[in-house]
């Protein structure tokens, strides 16, 4: 119920969309009292015997209310995808926003498919609360009350009847929600599960092929549907239990107004001209505290979305920005980094992954930075993009702590290129131009040839308008790569961060790769982290790194002459090279 009492400040936010869904919910509701009304002089003519001709005035304002009603109906229901669109997107904005701002640290213990789950169907669960159940709660209190009131005038006891009975109504639901909420939880996490698992066994389709796993992972989908199904089935099962409480507390309470209002009646306490009126009326109550109930039940799965999502936004950040935050200092002069006693640890539990890193790149430099697979060279990475906070000790650019930058303007003026090529669902255009999103036609283009990737990109279907697939399932390793390059070109950032770029491309790759990469490097401030060493041996300075330490600094010649950690890293790919 907490989770649901915060939702209501996203209706806070669309009040006007609401105000106006309230204001159609009562004009339906008024063609509904106009009929009953109607009705019930109708069937009061006809018990007073009066001249039939008089029915026919009750009987067209009957089905005016009924024509009314259908144009209005039809209304709310275009205008309710109006308002569930509107809220479902400021909610989609407000989650996707901090969970943007939490970064990559947040979501690297989470599973895409998750949280996919939680922001695209979690949130379209939310909508028959906010857009639905609300609405009508206020539509009721304000009809209800209204036709209560007029019964009440009617006849006292019976009017306080139906009033209590549609209080209950509206409070007994809110009893339930201890018995449901354990289940729709559990139905909510499982279906997550369900998803999570589906989406790794489709973007794995290839590994699990190739190593015969299919048939097991196939089981596991399978174990993982039948257990989201048993838990539906039972998440139904307290549905209907709880819906069936209130259809019976709906039906006794108007079986037992009725019978009390035809009593009163009869002893001539009650007008029998007036219980007509006050039987229409009275089924006119219960109709909206039906529709309530549905909206209601319809509501349940929201519960546990809305608690999830709530752990989001309340999630702490880890990475923040000053209040008056540097925008400027990096406009100057290339980019001088310093590393001063650096340490950092992914978790209080965890070995560090830096430990007391010290090192020093001058402007314009290109430092390489080597070391075994763990060493913590990509941790260095995202410390600099500030994806993460050092433990201890600090980073500082052109003499300026980072966290003093503006964290955009920060990334501004990076660039990288990662060992991994992310490609998005799109075109080769928009996969380029995403570094600089207002770069001109041509811009992009020289960007691409700079690359080396524009005559590739000419002999693809459609060109640059080409879309590559999920991922850049449609190219190789190496095209893909000239697109990263490509990208880091356009962006024109004055520190380049090469991370790992050509450990995953062919001999022939490589060698076109490596001498775009050359020619970047010039007029920039250059981070090399490199696995192949033959592609730092230019470098100003190299850096080694092991077990997180920095371990030994120099040129080529040095750390050879040194023979240490480096030349026998240099050995070692030497050797594999021969064998092969």
């Amino acid at each position: 119920m907490r989770a649901y009492g915060r939702l209501l400040r996203y209706v806070a936010a669309i009040k006007g969309e609401v105000a106006l869904k309230v204001l159609i919910g009562l004009a339906i509701s008024a063609t509904y009292i106009g009929q009953a009304l109607a009705m019930a002089k109708a069937v009061s003519i006809v018990f007073a015997r009066s001249d039939l001709q008089a029915i026919v005035a009750p009987v067209l304002i009957a089905l005016a209310a009924v024509l009314l009603r259908g144009f209005l109906s039809r209304m709310m229901e275009s205008y309710s995808k109006v308002v569930a669109a509107k809220v479902k997107n400021k909610i989609r904005l407000l989650v996707f926003d901090k969970i943007l701002h939490l970064g990559p640290g947040y979501l690297s213990d989470k599973r895409s498919g998750k949280v996919q789950s939680l922001v695209l169907d979690g949130i379209e669960s939310l909508e028959p609360f906010l857009v639905n159940y609300i609405p009508q709660i206020i539509t009721i209190s304000i009809s209800g009350l209204a036709i209560g009131i007029y019964l009440t005038s009617l006849d006292v006891v019976t009017g306080l009847i139906i009033i209590v009975s549609m209080l209950l109504c509206v409070i007994v639901p809110y009893l339930t929600v201890p018995l449901v909420s354990r289940s729709i939880v559990t139905y909510w996490r499982s279906y997550a599960t369900l998803n999570a698992q589906y989406i790794d066994a489709v973007q794995g389709m290839s590994t699990l092929m190739a190593f015969k796993a299919s048939r097991a992972k196939g089981r596991e989908l399978a174990e993982n549907a039948q257990g989201f199904y048993v838990q539906a089935i039972r998440n139904t099962t307290f549905s209907l239990i709880d819906s069936g409480l209130m259809m019976l507390l709906t039906s006794v309470a108007s079986a037992i107004t009725v019978a009390i209002a035809a009593y009163r009646a009869e002893s001539g306490i009650f007008p029998v001209m007036a219980i007509s009126t006050f039987l229409f009326l009275a089924a006119e109550c219960a109709r909206p505290m039906s529709e309530l109930n549905g909206h209601w039940h319809n509501s349940f799965l929201g519960l546990s979305v809305a608690e999830e999502l709530f752990e989001i936004v309340d999630e702490e950040l880890k990475i923040t920005e000053k209040e008056h935050a540097d925008t400027v200092s990096l406009d100057g002069p290339l980019p001088a980094v310093q590393f001063q006693d650096v340490t950092f640890a992914y978790n209080e539990e965890a070995k560090p992954a830096l430990a007391g890193i010290n090192l020093e790149i001058k402007g314009g430099q290109t430092i390489a930075v080597v070391g075994k697979s763990g060493s913590g060279k990509s941790t260095m990475v995202n410390l600099l993009f500030r994806f993460y906070e050092p433990t201890q000790g600090s980073i500082l650019m052109n003499g300026i702590n980072i966290k003093d930058y503006g964290i955009s303007y920060l990334q501004s003026k990076i660039a990288v290129v990662f060992q991994d090529t992310y490609l998005f669902y799109g075109t080769v255009f928009e996969n380029i131009r995403m570094s600089h999103t207002d770069a001109a036609d041509d811009k992009v283009i020289a960007a691409a040839k700079a690359a080396g990737a524009h005559e590739f990109i000419m002999e693809l279907p459609q060109g640059y308008a080409t879309v590559v697939g999920e991922r850049g399932v449609n190219l190789s390793g190496g095209e893909r790569q000239r697109l990263a390059i490509a990208r880091a070109i356009l962006k024109d950032a004055p520190l380049l961060i090469l991370d790992e770029a050509t450990s995953s491309v062919d001999a022939r790759n490589e060698a076109l790769i490596q001498n775009t990469l050359d020619s970047l490097t010039k007029g920039r401030t250059t981070i090399i982290i490199a696995h192949r060493l033959s592609t730092v041996q230019n470098a100003d300075k190299i850096v080694v790194l092991d077990h997180g330490e920095l371990a030994e600094a120099g040129t080529h010649e040095e750390l050879l002459l040194k023979g240490g950690i480096y030349a026998d890293l240099v050995r070692a790919q030497r050797g594999d090279e021969n064998n092969a």
